[in-house]
């Protein structure tokens, strides 16, 4: 691969998605580095954007008309970006000190590709999923932390955290608007495989990863996340042609269920029915929107 220049921070814009998240952003914002555009995708939020005012740094709106979902609000904020490479950030994510620098150095070694931070959880632990929905690592074969030397690829993007060339990210065609929430990530992973793309993590550039608290969280919340991953999934083995087994994956989820009422896990009973009416619904698959049915559900 030929490497690049080193990017300027002035030629980096951070996108950060919010639906309801302006309870977290304002810390993510914050964690950018000052000569950074910073653009904010506002997915229609009940709660309106009166968060911006409490911010410490400028920031770009752009107010969608709807909750279009992650992907579809990824890609209006990348349409509007001034720099050269855009960086996606989820609002309940926070870059470490020196995180965008690793990231653009590494650019400068590598050239074209999708550059990716070690993500880790408030906890300290690494978020690793070393490959993409059809690619399974098992989590016993994924490299454990002190295996790690230096820079390496991978068949996985989080969508959480990653720094690409705007114009490269535009001419793959952006995130797949028709997922309106989770896996899209996977689907881009694919795509950049396809065209022989790198996906390279950086571990030397960290961000810190709250998980699940861009939105206040819920039964009703839990249900309705496992049912858009249920229907992502659909569309995914749909446009991929990797069907799987109706009746096995009806029969799973039914026994999920039951097992989960049995031992009174409202958690766990709410996560295999999310998946169960997402498996039943009649919607083809990637067709219509998961905020048409949950108003209240998370554009992030």
């Amino acid at each position: 691969m030929r490497g690049h220049d080193v990017p300027d921070l002035d030629d980096v814009s951070v996108i950060l998605v919010s639906y309801d998240s302006g309870a977290v952003i304002g810390t993510a914002v914050a964690s950018v580095p000052a000569p950074c555009e910073v653009v904010i995708v506002d997915n229609a939020s009940p709660g309106g954007t009166g968060f911006m005012d409490h911010f410490a740094r400028p920031a770009r709106l752009v107010a969608m008309p709807r909750n279009a979902g992650f992907g579809a609000a990824c890609n209006a904020g990348a349409r509007v970006a001034g720099g050269r490479f855009v960086l996606f950030l989820n609002p309940d994510a926070v870059l470490a000190p020196g995180a965008l620098e690793r990231l653009c150095a590494a650019v400068a070694r590598y050239g074209t590709g999708l550059f990716m931070p070690a993500i880790e959880g408030e906890n300290g632990r690494l978020m690793r999923k070393e490959g993409a929905i059809f690619q399974p690592v098992a989590r016993r074969r994924r490299l454990r932390e002190e295996e790690i030397a230096g820079d390496y690829c991978t068949h996985f993007v989080h969508g959480a955290a990653f720094l690409v060339e705007r114009a490269t990210f535009l001419e793959m065609g952006g995130f797949d608007e028709r997922i309106f929430l989770y896996h899209e990530d996977d689907d881009l992973a694919l795509r950049a495989q396809a065209r022989h793309l790198p996906i390279i993590v950086v571990p030397d550039a960290r961000v810190v990863h709250a998980g699940g608290k861009s939105t206040s969280p819920g039964w009703r919340r839990t249900f309705w996340i496992n049912r858009e991953k249920q229907r992502s999934e659909r569309y995914l083995r749909h446009k991929y042609r990797r069907p799987s087994s109706f009746s096995g994956d009806l029969a799973r989820l039914l026994g999920g269920c039951l097992l989960a009422a049995l031992t009174l896990d409202g958690h766990r009973l709410m996560i295999r029915a999310g998946k169960l009416a997402g498996l039943l619904e009649r919607t083809p698959p990637g067709q219509g929107a998961g905020a048409s049915v949950a108003p209240r559900g998370p554009g992030v």
